[in-house]
């Protein structure tokens, strides 16, 4: 671990990694750190010819590093409210993971011959979800209850992906039409208690939503809304092309909570106060890259953070709350676009907010 001072922002940033692989903080639509805030947990990319690849646990205050799953592993993610994590082996074999002993017990199977498309998510009755990519090519939404066998809950044809459980009401999934761009329509829910799937955010043609997250009480989501085109604001002249909307439990109410430029991934902290996102060049806009703190009260945006420039997806910045909401983690791109994991205090932000 080394501690830096931002040349932009002036903000002092711990970096916990280095290269030359890919080390990437979990995806920002599940929990990225222990109950106690003590611990997050990163991916570390297995280069040919080694053997370290899988999930760490890093230490926040002194930076010691402990591998929590190798790389045989998939789909790692956290509970909500439980000191738990939960992964995949060899694509069907599911396991939770004590975050305290890193004890791992096997507690079922997802279905034969298939794979996991994205990471496993939990709701705060026990049960797991996510989409799933059958033997047979179809796309499913899968759900496990404790104790029970998976059960397929959704098939079609399309591509899904982002499947993310209402952390407060395991009835509802949250999941995507997956076209690594624009979509028709691209957000979904399915009731699966009723046996059906509706729009979420029901799209116009002109329109792009991308990368949504529930807040941590399931009450509401974050989703970006991109505007290629923008809007100049006129008191400070800058372009706008990202919105940040925020949409009750059932898609009946969306509000925008923020505007700036080249937003691309949103993010929650746990009381609900605060967004935060990554600033990315896209759509042939080059800006300087970096993550931006929103208070959604008044909507003021400020970069916090710079990085470097992402070499692929998995590098970007996804950047997300500690559950107390005083530290942002995210990744910070090196030399050659690989993520490597750094962590800002927002206490030295909001002292001069």
């Amino acid at each position: 671990m080394i501690e830096y001072r931002d040349p932009v922002t002036g903000y002092q940033i711990r970096k916990y990694t280095e290269g030359p692989e890919r080390n990437a903080k979990l995806y920002f639509t599940c929990e990225n750190f222990s109950c106690d805030d003590k611990y997050f947990f990163f991916m570390k990319q297995q280069l040919p010819g080694k053997e370290d690849g899988g999930c760490y646990r890093a230490d926040v205050q002194t930076g010691e590093i402990v591998r929590v799953t190798d790389n045989t592993y998939r789909g790692f993610a956290t509970d909500r409210e439980k000191n738990i994590g939960y992964t995949c082996r060899n694509e069907t074999e599911v396991f939770s993971v004590d975050l305290d002993t890193m004890r791992m017990t096997p507690i079922g199977h997802l279905p034969k011959g298939g794979n996991i498309t994205g990471h496993l998510t939990a709701a705060n009755t026990g049960r797991l979800a996510c989409s799933y990519h059958l033997a047979n090519k179809i796309y499913a939404l899968v759900i496990m209850d404790p104790g029970q066998e998976a059960k397929i809950v959704y098939q079609t044809d399309f591509r899904l992906g982002h499947a993310q459980i209402c952390p407060t009401d395991e009835n509802l999934i949250f999941y995507i039409h997956e076209t690594e761009g624009d979509a028709f329509q691209r957000t979904w829910m399915c009731d699966v208690n009723e046996g059906y799937v509706r729009p979420y955010y029901v799209e116009h043609p002109s329109e792009w939503i991308t990368h949504e997250v529930w807040a941590a009480d399931g009450s509401e989501m974050a989703i970006m809304k991109l505007d290629p085109a923008g809007f100049v604001d006129g008191e400070k002249g800058e372009r706008h092309t990202g919105n940040i909307i925020i949409g009750d439990k059932d898609g009946r109410h969306f509000d925008v909570a923020a505007r700036s430029e080249q937003l691309l991934h949103p993010c929650i902290s746990r009381d609900g106060k605060w967004l935060c996102a990554d600033r990315i060049s896209y759509l042939g806009v080059k800006v300087q890259e970096g993550v931006v703190l929103v208070e959604r009260a008044t909507g003021k945006t400020k970069l916090i953070a710079t990085t470097g420039s992402c070499k692929t997806g998995a590098d970007h910045q996804h950047p997300s709350f500690n559950r107390k909401g005083d530290q942002i983690l995210f990744n910070n791109p090196d030399e050659n676009g690989n993520a490597q994991v750094c962590v800002i205090d927002l206490k030295q932000v909001k002292a001069e907010w």
